[in-house]
């Protein structure tokens, strides 16, 4: 009865932290890296005021993974790695420490004629599709999934819209994101893509309102210049952005044309890149 007790309590927590996650500004960034949540004083809205991140880089000389130590020239095991499109990833420390990962082409990104007769499979632990399903009767045979108001067909993939989740369809599915066979959680591989710009206090940038995946970092520089703010929130807790540190409410002038950086949810400052510099 103690196990089952214990068990159910870490799944209403997991469940806890996942909507956290899809709900919330940066939730998802901070926990792909590990960090906790701390709640706000006043408990007006679920969402936090900050993390408490660990220490991402304890050791200058080393690459790190969640949370494991790699030498330079040494791999991070496949099977550790929860970013399917980060393959053959090798720890490198000649000057900052990064991780270098082979190239990924999947052929469906170049071949439009057969985009054009065909419909691409997916298995939902791969990054590249699996296999193709050709002509309008095969296809029509097909099971479909009715998601956010879009049909997919049996093996297509899609991201169910505020879920942080990247299902397939399947004959199975019944609309559960909770369903393991059918969706899994999205990990934008942060600390294999970005180790080197998390190792200098840099920060991410993500387009538009979307504070899912980064899609860069942007670091200090000569004519970075910090423009004090108003913490409304009367959040305790400061950013930092490489040897500057920012309380909530305070912005960052960067080079990245078309970019706002502030400090919101400590301790990364975060970027919106706007989708048009018109906008």
């Amino acid at each position: 009865m103690k196990a089952f007790v214990i068990g159910f309590v870490m799944f209403l927590i997991g469940t806890a932290l996942t909507d956290i996650a899809s709900e919330c500004n940066l939730a998802g960034f901070y926990m792909e890296l590990g960090c906790t949540p701390i709640p706000n004083a006043d408990n007006s809205t679920k969402c936090p005021d900050a993390f408490t991140c660990p220490d991402l880089h304890p050791d200058p000389s080393m690459c790190y993974y969640r949370g494991v130590p790699y030498r330079d020239r040494t791999m991070i095991p496949q099977n550790m790695i929860k970013n399917p499109c980060s393959l053959a990833c090798q720890c490198s420390v000649s000057g900052k420490p990064r991780f270098d990962c082979a190239a990924v082409d999947c052929v469906e990104t170049f071949d439009t004629d057969l985009q054009q007769q065909c419909i691409n499979t997916y298995e939902l632990g791969s990054c590249c599709s699996s296999g193709t399903v050709c002509g309008k009767d095969a296809i029509a045979s097909l099971k479909t999934c009715e998601v956010d108001g879009q049909t997919y067909r049996e093996g297509e993939s899609f991201e169910p819209k505020n879920s942080r989740k990247t299902c397939v369809c399947t004959a199975q599915w019944n609309g559960t994101l909770d369903d393991p066979k059918n969706c899994r959680d999205i990990n934008c591989g942060i600390e294999i893509h970005y180790q080197d710009k998390l190792f200098q206090n840099c920060a991410p940038i993500f387009l538009g309102s979307d504070a899912f995946c980064p899609i860069a970092f942007t670091c200090p520089t000569n004519t970075s210049k910090v423009i004090r703010g108003l913490n409304l929130r009367a959040v305790s807790a400061e950013c930092v952005f490489g040897n500057v540190t920012l309380s909530v409410g305070d912005e960052v002038t960067v080079d990245e044309k078309c970019t706002k950086c502030k400090c919101n949810v400590p301790p990364f400052v975060s970027c919106t890149k706007k989708n048009s510099c018109n906008e």
